[in-house]
């Protein structure tokens, strides 16, 4: 055992049969607190004698426990046991902190992956217990935790596996090759069982991502990774021959009115630049309504840079005129930079005959670029707010924290601070910066060493970021060496001769050759078997460290601390007025009822609003996450929460009803309110729920209806109220 390594350990001996064994129930209890430390050693037995465990053999252990949203009833989180005595049969796992988090019974189940291919259910069941600590009450609740990627993780074993035994059997042809002395002959074949088991225990290894949100919606992520930001209409604010608003579903409406040719853009919403001389593919999906006059087959996206008004990318043409139809359109470019250097990017919707003149409305949504030559289904910008998406914690910004942001200068030289320690030579530094120059310019970094040596290098852009330069260096001891402040990092826009305006709205300088992002915590990780780029192959939960800043917020747990109490001792004690032992989160939504906007059976609503607090806790919502488009709530962490509302339609027929549903996960309507048979004029309805939600799950309000329009009057849910309530 590490030295100061502690365990609390349960046994449960497991016997290889063909007759299905009782489930083994010592009283095992394992508590909330009990990170790291919750341990079950297994002794597998066969016949009664102990089970020698072959070389390169897996263990898999599958726990489970009951929940309603999971599949078949049960959440399952899988581990591969450590083998500790191949010879005696014993092995162990150590609870994962993610389970902790449940309350309840678990039942768990062994199995054996022979490296032959073979594999036994050994017929093992057994049983233990978690409780709350008392120390852990103010720990989320986790009952809905699970690893993905399992069945991915098996046929990776079974192909290395495969892999393996082809190459050992290549290495005994070479063995029977009378010039190989029977030690080479041990040695090729210890080399590859012990490169193989390597491998193995690589594939066992937990794959970790942050982010700062997880409502990562039901987006294909299989493609490529997109290098855009969201694209509402407030990219298309300027130009000419159309008014542009945004839609439901991050559509974007571009009602054409004959004025003059369309072009429409808007270049002060600055845009990640691409490189030069790499290929691209712009996409997105348009629907010409219908009604439209006039020919939109020369309609078409481009992304473009300023000064000169360079386009980079552009969607083909003829575009498909079939009117209320989502259409794919997409392009590919190698980006070449014109004479003028690049200084901001924008996107445009143009149409590219200069006498066209045409009305109605056209819709874009799903806006991408992406590198290569092929356009893959779209998926949000993780890179950006609220994502921030990583796969490693951050790393400490050893920047100066005296300095002030943003730094605008015309100067040479436009900052220039010392870091909070001094430069390690031949230590990697990753340095990222967010700002604005001249195209004609470069950020170029420098030390403070002998004035032939101190240059470090140029920054280069960041892709899918916007305005973001990065730069990985080793400073030398030729960098350093003579330095009369190594802990200076000084960068300039490069060259003299062309200075001009410069700002820096941050900047990060960290260790190593990963950048993390500049911010100050992640709120989630995911953990899974598989090192996937899509962060639906992880299961999520809230980090401990903001777990614990946001409790630091009401009490310190580490310092002293000073609470003004009541003199009423029957009541709750109070930190500035709020009654932190009973204090409840509820927030009121307004502005959800929608108008001028098409509403059939099954269409989603709005949620809202927040409009107002019930208290100074309730300001800060660890419950939910409310969706850009306003449709769906992503639940936080397991709770109960009531619901109050007013539900508002509109007809001008008596002939129609309507009903107001809760759906989770889009499925499993809870029908809360509805008028059946006589709906005329305006309707209000009040309505009333309470219902316990799980972690990730995605809630939305739904009308179902047999009124049909393209342009509502009054619909919708015109103002709730959240609260917080105590589960039965």
């Amino acid at each position: 055992m590490a030295e100061n390594q502690f365990f609390k350990v349960a046994n449960k001996s497991i016997v290889i049969d063909t007759v299905q064994q009782a489930i083994i129930d010592n009283g095992t209890t394992f508590y909330s607190h009990d990170r790291g430390t919750a341990k079950i050693d297994f002794f597998l037995k066969n016949e009664g004698v102990a089970f020698s465990i072959p070389k390169g053999t897996l263990i898999p252990i599958r726990l489970t426990f009951p929940l309603e949203t999971a599949e078949d009833g049960l959440a399952r989180h899988d581990y591969l046991a450590v083998v500790d005595d191949p010879v005696n049969g014993h092995v162990h796992i150590v609870l994962e902190e993610n389970i902790l988090g449940y309350q309840g019974v678990v039942e768990g189940s062994v199995y054996v992956n022979f490296p032959n291919q073979q594999s036994l259910d050994t017929a093992g069941r057994f049983r233990f217990r978690i409780h709350r600590s008392p120390l852990e009450e103010t720990t989320n609740e986790i009952d809905a935790y699970y690893f993905n990627g399992f069945n991915w993780f098996a046929q990776q074993v079974e192909e290395l596996t495969d892999s393996t035994k082809q190459e050992i059997e290549k290495l005994f042809a070479r063995a029977n090759d009378q010039s190989v002395s029977l030690e080479e002959k041990v040695k090729m074949l210890d080399k590859k069982i012990n490169q193989t088991n390597q491998q193995l225990g690589d594939l066992g290894n937990l794959k970790r991502m942050y982010s700062n949100s997880i409502d990562f919606g039901n987006y294909d992520y299989s493609g490529n990774t997109n290098l855009l930001p969201k694209i509402t209409a407030a990219h298309f604010t300027s130009g000419n021959g159309a008014t542009v608003e945004d839609g439901p579903d991050g559509e974007i409406i571009f009602t054409l009115d004959g004025s003059a040719q369309l072009t429409k853009f808007n270049t002060s919403m600055r845009l990640p630049a691409l490189q030069n001389g790499k290929r691209y593919t712009i996409s997105a999906e348009i629907m010409l309504h219908e009604g439209l006059e006039g020919d939109a087959s020369n309609i078409r996206l481009t992304n473009t840079y300023v000064p000169g008004g360079n386009i980079m990318l552009s969607t083909v043409r003829p575009l498909p005129t079939a009117t209320n139809i989502w259409h794919t359109i997409s392009g590919t470019q190698i980006a070449t930079y014109a004479t003028t250097l690049p200084q901001q990017w924008y996107v445009v919707l143009q149409d590219v005959t200069a006498s066209s003149r045409i009305k109605g409305k056209i819709s874009l949504r799903n806006i991408k670029i992406e590198e290569g030559s092929v356009a893959t289904p779209y998926q949000p910008n993780l890179l950006v707010e609220p994502y921030h998406i990583s796969k490693v914690p951050l790393n400490e910004n050893l920047a100066n924290k005296e300095q002030a942001f943003p730094i605008s200068s015309r100067q040479y030289l436009v900052y220039s601070a010392e870091m909070i320690e001094p430069f390690i030579a031949n230590q990697k530094y990753t340095l990222t910066l967010k700002g604005t120059k001249l195209g004609t310019q470069s950020f170029r970094v420098y030390t403070t060493g002998p004035n032939s040596t101190s240059n470090i290098g140029d920054m280069e852009i960041v892709e899918g970021v916007a305005d973001t330069w990065r730069l990985t260096f080793t400073p030398t001891s030729a960098n350093l060496n003579g330095s009369v402040s190594p802990s200076t990092l000084q960068i300039y826009q490069f060259p003299q001769a062309t200075m001009g305006q410069v700002t820096i709205d941050s900047l990060k300088i960290e260790k190593g050759d990963i950048a993390t992002p500049n911010i100050l915590e992640y709120k989630y990780f995911g953990e899974g078997l598989k090192d996937s780029s899509n962060p639906t192959d992880y299961s999520w939960d809230v980090t401990p460290e903001y777990t614990e800043k946001r409790l630091n917020d009401k009490v310190s747990l580490t310092e002293p601390q000073s609470i003004a109490g009541t003199k009423n001792f029957l009541e709750q004690p109070l930190i500035s007025g709020e009654r932190i032992s009973t204090e409840k989160f509820g927030v009121s939504l307004i502005g959800g009822r929608l108008v001028g906007v098409p509403v059939s059976n099954g269409t989603v609503l709005n949620w809202g609003n927040p409009y107002a607090y019930d208290n100074e806790r309730s300001k800060t919502n660890d419950l939910f996450t409310l969706s850009e488009d306003n449709k769906t709530l992503t639940i936080l962490k397991n709770c109960a929460l009531q619901f109050v509302g007013k539900f508002t339609c509109q007809t001008n027929d008596d002939s129609y009803h309507a009903y107001l549903g809760i759906r989770v996960n889009g499925a499993s309507d809870w029908r809360v309110a509805g008028i059946a048979g006589t709906l005329n004029w305006r309707n209000d309805v009040g309505w009333f729920c309470v219902r316990k939600f799980n972690a990730g799950e995605r809630v939305t309000l739904v009308t179902e209806t047999n009124f049909t329009t393209a342009s509502v009057n009054n619909w919708g849910v015109d103002q709730v109220y959240i609260k917080e309530v105590l589960a039965a």
